[in-house]
């Protein structure tokens, strides 16, 4: 049981890990959006750019393949796990402002897609080299589900700010909040170590080897449980008080950590199962500190509400883990 443990970190933190580094073909990389891909008539689009702007423009998509490019790999992160890379090929945004000048007061640019998304990055973000307008991917014309004919590449942002099937590009001078913006979702959508979910998962892991050992040195308790004496020394009965303190002290940590970083990201906390799990693993964990602390006696039903709440912490903090591979995968 540790042995799988630790083995399911590093199987979160490497298939993560393995994904990011290597090119995805564009057959496989995954797909986000509200409503699935839009009908795009390519003879009729145009992109249209206005706003605080010195130059407004109405791009066919002939005119954007016309405009400086440069080809880029660039990975692309969901919220909720899954990742991919590709090459991109687009007009950086620093070209595209001084192509059409921003006039005094410019804040914000705003994108807006034609199924009703929409999302803003502020003028010093996208003055990065490496934030693109991109009609290209792997050397091949941007796949419509990916958001042909252009798509915004955001690297180091989470995936809410890549609009896709972009038509019109506006510059404000005010906060724009986009479609998940306005819905509690963060303006800022770096991706920093705090709120990386490989940090998570890595403390999630940690938890999982200490509650590996609470819970078969807890089994030490019931003297006439066969399995309890064919468990290793090391899973004595006298760890049992320190490492199960340990695995609380963790898993109540990483959990807290999760919440507040979760809402101030999206300004929710239990708006998934991968979350709902986590508030009833938290529950049953609590419950095993609170029996735990009051075993005077050694009561029969106190120890069993003590090892049984601490086991199913266990379990479900385990479905977490798998949960978590499963959205990488």
């Amino acid at each position: 049981m540790v042995l799988a443990s630790i083995l399911a970190a590093a199987l979160l933190v490497g298939l993560s890990t393995s994904r990011e580094e290597r090119i995805t073909s564009n057959p496989d990389f995954f797909t986000v959006s509200l409503q699935g891909p839009p009908s795009i008539d390519i003879n009729g689009w145009r992109l249209h750019v206005e706003g605080l702007v010195l130059n407004e423009l109405n791009l066919s998509y002939s005119d954007v393949l016309k405009l400086q490019n440069v080809t880029e790999a660039a990975t692309l992160r969901c919220v909720t796990g899954p990742s991919a890379r590709a090459y991109f090929t687009g007009i950086r945004l620093p070209d595209f402002m001084g192509l059409i000048g921003l006039k005094p007061g410019a804040k914000e640019m705003v994108f807006f897609s034609p199924d009703g998304y929409s999302t803003s990055l502020t003028i010093e973000e996208l003055s990065r080299d490496d934030v693109l307008l991109a009609w290209n991917m792997n050397n091949v014309t941007l796949p419509l589900e990916q958001g042909f004919p252009l798509k915004l590449v955001v690297p180091g942002d989470w995936g809410y700010k890549w609009a896709k099937w972009i038509d019109r590009i506006q510059v404000v001078d005010y906060d724009y909040k986009g479609y998940w913006e306005s819905r509690g979702w963060a303006d800022d959508a770096r991706i920093s170590p705090i709120s990386d979910w490989k940090v998570h998962a890595t403390l999630l892991s940690v938890a999982a080897v200490l509650g590996t050992f609470s819970t078969l040195s807890g089994m030490r308790n019931s003297q006439q449980a066969r399995i309890a004496r064919r468990l290793p020394a090391i899973f004595a009965k006298r760890y049992h008080r320190y490492v199960s303190m340990l695995f609380y002290l963790v898993l109540l940590g990483t959990f807290s950590f999760w919440a507040v970083t979760t809402y101030d990201l999206r300004g929710a906390v239990f708006y998934s199962f991968h979350g709902r799990i986590a508030l009833i693993t938290t529950i049953f964990a609590i419950v095993g500190i609170v029996s735990g602390a009051f075993m005077l006696g050694q009561s029969k039903r106190l120890v069993l509400v003590h090892w049984m709440s601490n086991l199913a912490a266990y379990l479900l903090l385990l479905i977490t883990i798998v949960l978590g591979v499963t959205l990488v995968v």
